[in-house]
């Protein structure tokens, strides 16, 4: 059997080929100094490569290819990222918001590559029903670390998780990711700034090339976090087992944890603060995801397993 392992990525964040502050070489550097294993550079509407010497790749992680295919016209922002395309997609032009959607989705699928939908609480762009009346995407931001993007929702409109959960109830197989969304690597790092290392996946890979970290991620096999380190996972229709790796104060003293499984319909099925979380799904849940929260206020997402089939 293929020994698997954590591979920390960041799929979204942007340079000076669209609107970053800083060179793709800049921004490559800064993720591989920081730890992670690879990363996408998801440029508005251009897909950015780089090239370089044995000597420059070394300071880079590994390169997943990618863009954020941006409709601007479409009575509120739709952005679309594509992984793994094999050529620049042209953005839909239609003023309609599910259609421009829809005709994204498609052409990145037709360049090879898997769709995410991103932040749709981003000026409040799009809900769940405009999301259901799309096909073919893989992927939603569950947490996107723009300030701007209002992940927990607010004044009755749904958090990215409930759009989720909404999704899901709906029969939607469909994987939640973490991102940055950063834009701003020089000056000041802030709360009001869109700086990186905010949000990340950890895919459970093969190996450490694209095609192996993208098989991953299309089975469901990673988790998204924004701190929270999952050491090992069991999650399929028998058992949900999580082992937390908890997080050491410089004093000694550990972080704590909430682990909370949800169902269809966004209900809570078990709660614990036990670092090895635990759960057996039934028929009756539909599908079951947890969601780790620790003391430090950073959380932790899993991915759904299916039980209602």
């Amino acid at each position: 059997m293929t020994q698997k392992s954590w591979l920390k990525g960041n799929l979204h964040t942007h340079t000076t080929n669209s609107d970053g502050d800083e060179s793709p070489e800049h921004v490559a550097e800064w993720y591989h100094e920081h730890g992670y294993d690879w990363l996408c550079l998801s440029d508005h509407n251009h897909l950015t490569i780089l090239e370089g010497s044995a000597a420059e790749k070394a300071k880079w992680p590994l390169l997943v290819r990618g863009e954020e295919v941006t409709s601007r016209d479409a009575g509120g922002p739709v952005h679309v990222n594509g992984y793994g395309i094999t050529e620049l997609v042209e953005a839909s032009d239609s003023t309609d918001i599910v259609t421009a959607m829809r005709e994204n989705v498609e052409r990145i699928i037709d360049a090879g590559g898997m769709a995410a939908i991103n932040h749709p609480n981003f000026r409040w762009a799009f809900d769940h029903g405009a999301m259901m009346q799309v096909e073919g995407y893989k992927f939603m931001e569950v947490f996107n670390g723009h300030p701007e993007t209002h992940s927990t929702g607010g004044g009755g409109r749904a958090s990215t998780e409930g759009i989720w959960d909404r999704l899901l109830s709906n029969g939607r197989r469909v994987w939640g990711i973490a991102v940055d969304d950063a834009h701003h690597y020089t000056g000041e790092f802030g709360h009001d700034r869109s700086n990186p290392g905010r949000g990340w996946v950890q895919v459970k890979s093969a190996s450490l090339t694209q095609q192996d970290v993208l098989d991953a991620m299309e089975q469901g096999d990673f988790y998204a976090t924004t701190g929270v380190t999952i050491g090992d996972m069991v999650s399929n229709t028998r058992e949900i087992n999580i082992e937390i790796d908890p997080e050491t104060h410089a004093d000694g003293t550990q972080a704590k944890y909430t682990t909370l499984f949800t169902g269809s319909n966004g209900r809570l099925l078990y709660e614990t603060i036990s670092n090895t979380a635990a759960y057996k799904p039934t028929r009756l849940d539909g599908y079951v995801r947890a969601t780790v929260y620790s003391s430090r206020g950073t959380k932790a997402w899993t991915q759904p397993v299916f039980v209602s089939e």
